[in-house]
């Protein structure tokens, strides 16, 4: 089972010179990832604070038209939060937030389960990352939790980084949130963009030293950079897989549906759960290229769609067919 932590929220999506509004849409990267996740059919349960208001009986509405597992999913008192995601010509999505006082960021302890208890309901990973691991007060209650589950060590830790600048961060506090959180992480995911942002760096930067360094304690990185594919750092190794040529429409949930169909298979590999990083040093090249090419295919099919749709299993296999 892989338990999915952070925010479920509404996109309202709209398209940049288009005057016909926005479209209150079910989203938030993490949502995003648990709708991945039960598309795929692989168990898992999606930990989020969801609000009782309007928005949020209309994410449990859509979530659970996915057959996501919210049975540790918290009714939560505060509103939704809402993120305004605006397409540009090219497909590519820009955002803005309305965060203050909101549901998702309000985690208190008790609500979180303890890593005794998840590991007794079954799980071998919990994915983690984007503005639920950012934004206090809930932030650093996240993160003293997933202390907690790396210092139990039968669990895999999986943060999907998902920078936001748009939300003014300090660039430094940012840079050592992520750090530390990277420093307990067993699988790490950050595209290009979120790197160079975070260390100020020039687009198309080189980015082995950071890679190095961010796999000293035998992290598997993931560095995603769109059409130009995916490098990762494993074993002391660097790979390369090419992205997919698409028909784009948007890439709202790419990266959130590649993070999950990794972890599918991973699963699939046996390589998640007890000793961590022993499980994922066991992991050999190939099969590491064979999930890298089932995610990117399935964040292919998520490209040629309209907002957040992750594909099932046999739509996945039958485009690596193709």
């Amino acid at each position: 089972m892989i338990f999915v932590a952070g925010e479920a929220l509404i996109d309202l999506i709209g398209h940049e010179g288009d005057d016909g509004g926005y479209l209150p849409v079910v989203g938030g990267a993490n949502a995003n990832v648990a709708m991945a996740l039960a598309k795929a059919e692989v168990p898992h349960r999606f930990l989020a604070r969801i609000s009782s208001d309007s928005f949020g009986q209309k994410i449990k509405s859509h979530l659970q038209s996915y057959s996501v597992d919210l049975s540790l999913a918290v009714d939560a008192a505060e509103q939704t939060t809402l993120a305004i995601a605006t397409i540009d010509p090219s497909g590519v999505a820009s955002y803005s937030f309305y965060i203050n006082g909101t549901a998702d960021w309000a985690w208190d302890a008790a609500e979180l389960p303890g890593a005794e208890a998840i590991t007794e309901l079954g799980a071998k990973a919990v994915q983690f990352g984007c503005l639920t691991a950012a934004i206090e007060p809930g932030s650093t209650v996240l993160a003293n939790w997933l202390a907690e589950l790396a210092n139990f060590g039968d669990i895999t830790l999986s943060h999907d980084l998902n920078i936001r600048p748009s939300l003014g961060f300090d660039r430094a506090t940012e840079l050592d949130r992520v750090s530390k959180l990277n420093s307990i992480s067993h699988i790490i995911k950050a595209s290009d963009a979120d790197i160079e942002w975070l260390f100020d760096l020039a687009a198309g930067a080189d980015l082995a030293e950071i890679a190095s360094n961010w796999t000293m304690h035998g992290q598997l990185l993931i560095i995603t950079r769109g059409a130009e594919g995916v490098e990762v750092y494993h074993n002391g190794a660097r790979l390369e897989v090419p992205a997919q040529k698409i028909a784009l429409v948007d890439t709202v949930g790419a990266g959130d549906t590649f993070m999950a169909n990794f972890l599918v298979k991973l699963d699939d590999f046996g390589v998640l759960g007890i000793n961590p990083r022993e499980k994922l040093r066991s992991l050999n090249s190939e099969n590491l290229v064979q999930a890298l090419n089932y995610a990117t295919a399935a964040a292919a099919i998520v490209c040629e769609r309209a907002g957040c749709q992750p594909p099932t299993r046999q739509e996945v296999e039958l485009r690596l067919k193709g």
